[in-house]
């Protein structure tokens, strides 16, 4: 395992992160605490990482059970080392591939690939984590379809074109996106990611903007509400 490590402090937990595995982003971490809004039981983390969506999400609900996926064994078990110091114990970690795994949730996430098409990075495991080689979006859809429970709710998150292509494989498995949440910069740049909440019901689409940061440059009060939970710098 590589060891080009940093540490990334949050009000309960740490998390090591860096190499193997990607940084930690801003957009991540959003995306966690955006995702943890939403109610659930027994959560999947698809393509876990380093463990940060488990262990925003435990933190918000400390009585769920969570389980993590992720395809490269050595980003496994960083993330079973950085989740077992978690108070949350009902977390299992398995360095499994989506297709090769079988269960059912009542909430799903996933944080995936999206660098489609993009020239490589020389290291594997960046690869592997950054391009959608691994898990395409059509992939994703079909994974979900496959897992989630009848009644329940998934999120994922995407830059637009790759929210496009989702959306268009889910709705071919029966599952709907019921909310978008475009996230910006700021509020005259353009989108930066799109988060979205769905499941096999239909219905009218919610639609919002997120706005990270003000014209100074000041985080927004709706960033501020999301990430106090969890950053430091947020008291």
């Amino acid at each position: 395992m590589a060891e080009n490590r940093s540490i990334f402090q949050f009000k309960q937990f740490a998390l090591a992160h860096g190499n193997p595995g990607l940084k930690i982003t801003t957009e991540a971490c959003l995306f966690g605490a955006w995702s943890a809004q939403f109610p659930q039981q027994n959560t999947l983390d698809i393509g876990t990482g380093c463990g940060l969506l488990i262990g925003m999400l435990s933190q918000a609900h400390p009585n769920a059970h969570f389980t993590g996926i992720e395809i490269q064994p050595e980003v496994a078990k960083l993330a079973k080392e950085n989740t077992s110091s978690l108070s949350n114990a009902n977390i299992q970690i398995h360095a499994n591939a989506l297709e090769n795994y079988s269960g059912k949730h009542d909430f799903i996430l996933c944080n995936p690939p999206f660098f489609i098409n993009h020239l490589k990075n020389r290291d594997a495991s960046k690869n592997q984590a950054m391009h959608s080689d691994t898990l395409s979006p059509a992939e994703l859809a079909s994974g979900i379809q496959r897992l989630l429970s009848p009644e329940g709710k998934f999120t994922v998150l995407y830059p637009p074109v790759g929210m496009k292509q989702f959306e268009e494989a889910a709705k071919e498995k029966g599952l709907y996106v019921n909310q978008i949440c475009e996230v910006k910069h700021q509020a005259s740049h353009e989108t930066l990611r799109l988060m979205a909440q769905g499941s096999f019901q239909e219905g009218q689409k919610v639609q919002e903007i997120l706005i990270i940061k003000n014209p100074d440059e000041s985080y927004s009060d709706a960033f501020i509400r999301l990430l106090k939970p969890y950053y430091l710098i947020f008291d």
